[in-house]
């Protein structure tokens, strides 16, 4: 009799792992995406400004068929600039601009109301995530740059996965800055 219930005990354990396993290959899978290569865009301002700000936005797309949770969302680098403001813009203008040059310390209008990056957001399927955020050009440097931001979202199981925007943007004061300063060519 109770090497009966071994065994059933045994088979249904292995059952349970088995529709885990099931469960687990057959969950979608995937997340956000980028069609970002590369590149960059920045503004400057005129030659003897004593700060220079810019406020920009850039997107992601959720190509699946579920909704994907934001976990975190961080710059990947920066250079000679400050990141002031970081969130995620909910429902922006569908003209809303990927670089607005003001030392305005106000989100642009146009980038609509935002949340907070670990506010738990949720990318609607086959949505937009779309982040903005305001550099501030360090005191004593004439340009500067971030370059890349890097979404983490939560996937299957609670397993994360980190998606980057390889763009830059760049902000600077007058004229001739080298693209490794500022993040584009020609400014």
């Amino acid at each position: 009799m109770d090497m009966g219930r071994v065994i059933l005990g045994a088979c249904t354990a292995g059952a349970v792992v088995l529709a885990i396993g099931l469960g687990v290959v057959t969950a979608p899978s995937g997340g956000l995406t980028t069609d970002v290569r590369g590149g960059g865009i920045c503004g400057t301002f005129p030659d003897g400004s004593t700060s220079a700000s810019t406020w920009f936005m850039t997107s992601f797309r959720n190509d699946t068929g579920h909704g994907v949770r934001v976990r975190d969302v961080r710059p990947a680098e920066l250079h000679r600039v400050t990141l002031s403001h970081l969130s995620i813009a909910a429902h922006p203008a569908t003209s809303s601009p990927g670089l607005v040059v003001t030392d305005d310390a106000d989100r642009p209008a146009e980038y609509g109301r935002t949340v907070a990056v670990d506010s738990g957001y949720v990318v609607p399927a086959h949505g937009e995530l779309d982040v903005v955020g305001r550099l501030v050009l360090r005191d004593g440097a004439d340009a500067g740059r971030l370059h890349g931001v890097v979404v983490t979202t939560v996937g299957t199981l609670g397993a994360l996965q980190s998606v980057t925007d390889p763009g830059s943007f760049g902000i600077g004061i007058g004229e001739g800055h080298d693209e490794s300063d500022i993040g584009c060519v020609g400014a």
